[in-house]
């Protein structure tokens, strides 16, 4: 959830929803409240702000209030049944028929209540997933069937400086696996400069990391999880440049209508739904080179274990 506290006149910090999403359903505008059947009014102060687009489809903040502090309107009963009778559309759900307080909400030519809407909802995206999933088997097919280099990369932070500022990392571990899912580098690669203590001691030198990645990187195709730009841009202010062809990058932006890098790609797979929000979880990350290669290997519909050795007592499942 995307927020940020704002001071309110008395003092107290508001919270600041991004989207409409975000907010919770105890925190509704004053139009809300005066639509409700029977219609209510703020009680309260403005409890919290969302930023999101009205009706017109432009920017605006509206100012939301706490339901539980909401009082009734004046109107009475028999203004209430006049009113009513004068509604043009009814308050039942098409959906599951329930007659909620809030007006109804319009979804795939129905009037529905916000849970049969959420319930629509979930299942259009599960169906876009289904159609995804298909496109990502011939994604992943089609990265193994060449030369690949399947890069796995993390980091070791340096602490903070005195002044709380970030400091440039220690070292970077680059781990690669090809498209049989074979290990063939496992490099951690001091990113420090050499008067920074703390690196580890096994790391090797910036040199000596640059030759190694360059080495098994030239010729393949590379898919990456993790911020190896972040170790290149090191190995480059240390006077060791990788020339990496831009070409062989396998794409990790936005597409046309789904996030394109591998974690992505991986969330997708699996999809997942949050079946409060909707939106798609993140998958825990596979961890290491070959893991991950094995997740592709799963995407592209192939047998993981195929034309691989045994599996050793030291490298079972789990441990």
């Amino acid at each position: 959830m995307s927020t940020s506290a704002r001071t309110s006149a008395a003092g107290k910090a508001l919270v600041s929803y991004e989207r409409w999403g975000d907010v919770p359903a105890g925190l509704v505008t004053r139009t809300r409240l005066g639509d409700a059947d029977p219609p209510r009014r703020p009680g309260g102060p403005v409890r919290a702000r969302v930023r999101d687009f009205n009706w017109r489809g432009k920017q605006e903040t509206f100012d939301l209030y706490a339901v539980a502090e909401s009082v009734p309107t004046a109107a009475t009963g028999r203004q209430l049944a006049a009113a009513a009778q004068r509604r043009a559309a009814g308050r039942g759900c098409e959906g599951c028929g329930g007659v909620g307080q809030l007006p109804l909400l319009e979804h795939g030519g129905r009037r529905v209540c916000a849970a049969c809407r959420h319930l629509a909802q979930l299942a259009e995206m599960q169906e876009a997933l289904r159609a995804r999933r298909a496109e990502l088997a011939v994604w992943a097919g089609g990265l193994l069937s060449g030369r690949l280099a399947v890069v796995w990369v993390e980091l070791t932070a340096a602490p903070l400086s005195g002044s709380g500022r970030a400091r440039p990392p220690l070292a970077g571990r680059v781990q690669v696996a090809d498209e049989a899912g074979r290990v063939l580098e496992d490099v951690l690669v001091r990113l420090a400069g050499p008067r920074t203590g703390g690196a580890p001691a096994e790391a090797v030198s910036a040199e000596a990391g640059a030759e190694r990645i360059a080495r098994v990187l030239a010729g393949r195709r590379r898919v990456v999880w993790g911020p190896l730009g972040d170790v290149t841009a090191r190995l480059r202010v240390l006077g060791h440049p990788l020339s990496l062809d831009r070409a062989l990058a396998v794409p990790g932006g936005h597409g046309v209508h789904w996030p394109d890098d591998v974690g992505s790609r991986y969330a997708q797979w699996c999809g997942e739904l949050d079946p409060a929000t909707g939106r798609l979880r993140t998958p825990w990350p596979p961890g290491s080179a070959d893991r991950l290669w094995y997740v592709i290997a799963q995407m592209a519909g192939t047998d993981p274990a195929e034309g691989t050795d045994a599996v050793g007592k030291a490298a079972q499942p789990g441990e």
